[in-house]
């Protein structure tokens, strides 16, 4: 045992005696005696050379270190319970963390996994969704999916696929543009803007050769998938990232009336730290994702 750690037994008794401000309370639920929970708490006491507890007035209370130490290591068996849930509950399965944005876990990624599961029953893969990129100094992931052009220092990076964006809009919506549709009847319309890409409408603009200023009708959003839920209710013309809406085109809850289609090299890349980059649960992953993007049969 670390020679730095204080007993572990004496601090699952303290946890305890102090999440209830009772000795009593904690020898039931450790089901020991009352005495062996004064005894362990004098043990760490003793250890750490100062008192937890104020046993000064006649109601059991915490000392002010006592109540910020007692705080810590709640959390941290708390952590302990999960690692040891998921343990239990896993077996001799792996889990891979992945960490990437909603919209690309629920309109891209999540429609693969049952396939990818099948597969390879023995890794469970866990997502963890966050709008910000992944950092794996900071974040508990194993690989990550995140949007730019690369490389990045210090990660292994395989493009998964690029921007294609067009407009996209609701039918109705739809129905007051001309056949065919012209890039200057379609900016008449409300635009839906990402406030995370905001040049993806200028970008769009340049590539027709048109230009047009922020309209009062215009409507501005941090989420994805609220843009593409406001497009599909009308409310306005989202610039669409085509694998995303591949399902709501075909079954034209959406259309998109206007045949430009702006491609760039920037996209979506899986990442994860270059010296895990060969672990096997992650190799297994990145080989088979990439092997769908492609076009060929995982295995």
């Amino acid at each position: 045992m670390n020679p730095q750690l204080p007993p572990l037994n004496p601090l699952r008794v303290f946890e305890c005696a102090a999440r209830h401000l009772s000795f009593t309370k904690a020898a039931q639920e450790l089901h020991i005696t009352q005495g062996a929970v004064s005894h362990q708490v004098k043990v760490l006491e003793d250890w750490l050379g100062f008192e937890l507890f104020d046993r000064s007035s006649r109601r059991l209370r915490l000392t002010g270190g006592g109540e910020t130490y007692a705080a810590a290591l709640g959390g941290a068996f708390a952590q302990i319970l999960r690692a040891t849930q998921e343990l239990v509950s896993t077996g001799a399965k792996q889990v891979l963390t992945v960490r990437g944005h909603t919209t690309l876990f629920v309109r891209w990624l999540i429609p693969l996994l049952p396939a990818f599961q099948s597969a390879h029953q023995d890794i469970n893969v866990r997502l963890t969704a966050s709008v910000e990129g992944v950092d794996f100094t900071r974040d508990a992931a194993d690989v990550g999916i995140i949007y730019g052009d690369g490389p990045w220092p210090g990660l292994r990076n395989d493009l998964l696929f690029t921007d294609e964006l067009t407009p996209v809009m609701a039918p109705t919506l739809a129905a007051q543009l001309p056949t065919p549709c012209t890039a200057e009847a379609l900016l008449q319309l409300p635009l839906l803007h990402s406030n995370r890409r905001l040049q993806h409408w200028p970008d769009w603009m340049r590539a027709a050769g048109v230009t047009r200023d922020v309209a009062v009708g215009d409507m501005y959003y941090e989420d994805l998938s609220v843009i593409y839920q406001c497009a599909t209710e009308g409310l306005g013309v989202a610039l669409g990232q085509l694998r995303y809406l591949e399902k709501d085109l075909a079954q034209g809850r959406l259309v998109a009336p206007h045949p430009l289609v702006l491609r760039r090299r920037r996209g979506y890349h899986l990442v994860c730290p270059e010296a895990r980059a060969d672990e096997a649960k992650i190799a297994c992953f990145r080989q088979w994702l990439l092997a769908r993007t492609r076009g060929a049969v995982p295995s």
